[in-house]
């Protein structure tokens, strides 16, 4: 089943990174956010309230689901969700801008300057693929994916109880490239106010 699952994965990551090319920009943002700009976002990201309010998200989240069941489900079992969480996510940020950094490219989210349902579709579900270059242009970027890999391997092969280690962290990375292309796929259909973003 695991491998089946895993497979699926595999498959679908490659069918969206192909489709990069498919997705056809009708113009391009003119401001793509420099060095100083992806820093300040990267310590937003990490260190910020949306960090902190992520991770206490994320924690309660987790203490519903009671996992991982090695940790209680009073406040000391919460304590060591939310720290994980947090440091989850600060792995994630720092390896995503800090390959975005090496790459001069700006993977941040932005909608689709295109029209219509299908190449606004294809834009949201190949962007954790792809980030703009210095020019402004839609590149394939492993900056996302390389993150998302990063804060869930790391905690499951160090810190994270558990039975398989790297492995389930690589389950877990898979479930969460869904979910964040799940995520992207609502920001491009539905207007979020600045402010929340």
């Amino acid at each position: 089943m695991r491998q089946t699952v895993a497979m699926s994965l595999v498959v679908f990551s490659c069918a969206m990174a192909g489709s990069i090319c498919a997705a056809q920009e009708e113009a391009t943002p003119a401001q793509v956010a420099g060095k100083h700009e992806l820093f300040h976002k990267y310590v937003e990201n990490s260190f910020g309230a949306e960090g902190m309010f992520g991770a206490a998200l994320d924690a309660g989240l987790a203490q519903w689901r009671k996992a991982p069941a090695e940790w209680d489900n009073g406040l000391n079992g919460y304590t060591q969700r939310w720290a994980s969480a947090y440091a989850q996510s600060a792995i994630g940020d720092t390896t995503k801008y800090a390959v975005a950094r090496l790459l001069h490219q700006d993977p941040s989210y932005h909608p689709c300057e295109c029209t219509g349902f299908g190449p606004r579709l294809v834009h949201a579900m190949s962007s954790p693929f792809k980030a703009r270059n210095r020019e402004g242009d839609w590149v394939w970027s492993p900056a996302i994916g390389a993150s998302i890999v990063a804060s869930h391997v790391i905690p499951a092969a160090t810190w994270y109880p558990s039975d398989h280690g790297a492995r389930d962290g690589l389950e877990r990375a898979g479930t969460a490239l869904l979910s964040k292309i799940g995520v992207r796929v609502f920001r491009e259909f539905v207007h979020i106010p600045k402010i929340l973003q």
